[in-house]
């Protein structure tokens, strides 16, 4: 035992100070120190600093507002010093006698354990090979055997038990870098919450302020109003008395003759006032009210994302046949459980399963750019394959229903023009076709295709998206490195800039949104592997890479089951949230 005190003692000794532990206060890399020591070592070098590096591995560790004493105890450590200073103490006070001798046995008398019994698990002497363990039902061997044996037994372990270490140690880290990004997140939601609702009580504020205007300008309106009103009655009301009380007193004062030569024209005032009827003043000024507004619901911070995006499964393979893609440039959600591909290389639109079973295929004279699917009764399916028509197609046989242009059928040999993306706004169906020949994206009845509306844009629309809740489009402008949040009528509202490790992203591509904002591919170009799909809320913050290490994805959107499918040259890579 004093052996082993011996050598476990310097294991417990601060690194500062060289003696036993004293309070211990454990830091992120997990190594220890006396309190009255870190306190000291981060006093006289790093006063005032919110993080400490340790005195043995240099690693940072974030302080609390306490500093060294808020640090956290390592009462394990704690313990074994405590133990280990008992033990001491034992030891000290005890002298070993001839009996406690591990060499010699306590069964047979003078005799020295030269055997090691590998069945009992325990050293023996020579009688007790004979007597309490003979063989063949027990198996011994003599003592400096076992004891290389059983050495070499251990550090055969040891490899083993060093990669676990490591694996440990590199758990370690990545669970305190993981806490570290974690804090980051928390500290960036907290932020993004506190500026939803900063912004929503702007908002609500805005609201009051102008509902409270008009309330005083009604009030002072109608005051004027009604002050002209009690004006006029007032001066009716005087006429009306004076006229009286000078009648009276006609009757009362004059004389025959003076009275009868004053009666007509008394008589005609009278008369004349008598038929005077006040003005009415509108009852209805007298009503105002305020009526909550129903849609409170309007006012919705958001919710918390617990959950993180990964891919669940790829399918396809380069090729012409069922199955496989020669550059998948779109893709979009056609009926429950089922997307449409735009297999650009090989002149056709592929449906598949959410799964990738081969569900049928739409054959095109030329490359599709972009599809796009109206979810109504009648489930159209629109495609543009470099025509300057938009294509529509029945999605239960997949037949032709129509095509309709962008611009008035006269123009349409006239006019220049590039179609590159579609995009539905659900809650009318409207289709909306992006062109960047004539920066414009176009809005059309989606029974007719009749044009509705030409917004002008400042980024080239190669890829759409809308919100449905706000109805804001998205416009992604590939090789212009941005994308452009606008409103119904094009004005831009925020415009979107990513990056990838701090630089500048070459391209910008397919871009999608739902309720939590917008999802938008990206690369940085050169290698094909640069591809990340960026999160951002509608006011174009940027909120998390649920993807990165890309080849060459292009199109992407939400399935009916609330995955994202992601066009990716060869294949589909489908990603849920876990």
């Amino acid at each position: 035992m004093a052996t082993a005190l011996k050598n476990i003692g310097p294991h417990l000794e601060c690194d500062i100070c060289a003696d036993k532990y004293k309070q211990p206060k454990v830091l992120d890399c997990m190594h220890s120190f006396c309190q009255k020591c870190l306190e000291k070592y981060y006093t006289s070098r790093y006063a005032g600093q919110q993080t400490i590096p340790c005195p043995v591995c240099r690693r940072e560790t974030a302080l609390p507002e306490t500093h060294i004493q808020g640090l956290k105890t390592n009462f394990h450590l704690m313990g074994i010093v405590e133990e280990v200073s008992l033990q001491e103490k034992v030891v000290s006070s005890v002298k070993k006698t001839p009996e406690e001798d591990e060499s010699k046995c306590q069964k047979h008398m003078g005799e020295v354990k030269w055997f090691y019994c590998e069945t009992c698990e325990e050293l023996i002497c020579r009688v007790c090979t004979v007597v309490s363990h003979c063989k063949p039902k027990h198996h011994y061997i003599e003592s400096g055997e076992a004891s290389r044996k059983y050495k070499q037994s251990l550090k055969d372990m040891f490899p083993d038990f060093t990669k676990d270490i490591k694996r440990l140690e590199q758990s370690v880290a990545t669970s305190s870098q993981a806490k570290q990004k974690f804090t980051q997140n928390v500290t960036k939601t907290v932020k993004a919450v506190q500026d939803k609702a900063d912004k929503k009580r702007a908002e609500i504020t805005t609201q009051e302020t102008k509902m409270i205007a008009e309330i005083k300008q009604l009030q002072q309106d109608r005051n004027r109003t009604y002050d002209e009103h009690q004006s006029t009655l007032t001066m009716m009301l005087e006429s009306k008395k004076h006229l009286l009380g000078r009648s009276q007193d006609i009757i009362n004062t004059a004389s025959d003759s003076d009275f009868l030569s004053l009666y007509p024209i008394v008589s005609k005032d009278l008369k004349s006032l008598k038929s005077q009827n006040p003005p009415q003043i509108d009852p209805k000024l007298s009503y105002l009210s305020f009526t909550p507004g129903q849609r409170i619901c309007d006012i919705n911070l958001g919710k918390l994302e617990l959950r993180q995006w990964e891919m669940c499964r790829e399918f396809g393979t380069e090729g012409r046949g069922p199955g496989e893609f020669n550059w998948a440039q779109s893709v979009t959600a056609t009926q429950p459980g089922e997307i449409a591909v735009a297999d650009c290389f090989n002149n056709r639109v592929v449906i598949c399963s959410n799964e990738g079973q081969h569900k049928g295929t739409i054959p095109l004279p030329t490359g599709p750019l972009a599809v796009a699917a109206i979810h109504n009764p009648e489930q159209r399916l629109l495609v543009l394959d470099g025509s300057k028509y938009v294509k529509v197609f029945n999605m239960k046989d997949n037949t032709l229903v129509m095509q309709f242009p962008t611009v008035p059928k006269h123009q349409v040999d006239k006019t220049e023009m590039d179609l590159q993306s579609l995009a539905i706004k659900n809650s009318t169906c409207t289709i909306v076709v992006g062109d960047i020949k004539r920066m414009v994206w176009t809005e059309h009845r989606p029974t007719d295709g009749e044009i509705l509306h030409t917004i002008p844009v400042q980024t080239p629309p190669y890829y759409l998206a809308v919100d449905d809740d706000t109805e804001r489009v998205v416009v992604s402008g590939y090789n212009t490195g941005k994308v452009d949040v606008s409103d119904s009528k094009g004005k831009t509202n925020a415009t979107i800039r990513p990056t990838i490790n701090g630089e500048p992203v070459e391209y910008c591509r397919g871009v999608c949104c739902d309720s939590s904002g917008i999802y938008l591919v990206v690369y940085q170009g050169g290698d094909d592997d640069t591809g990340h799909i960026h999160h951002y809320d509608l006011d174009g913050r940027f909120l998390d890479c649920l993807a990165q290490g890309l080849y060459n994805q292009c199109g992407i959107t939400f399935t009916s089951g609330g995955q994202l499918a992601v066009a990716n040259g060869h294949s589909i890579q489908m990603y849920h949230k876990v």
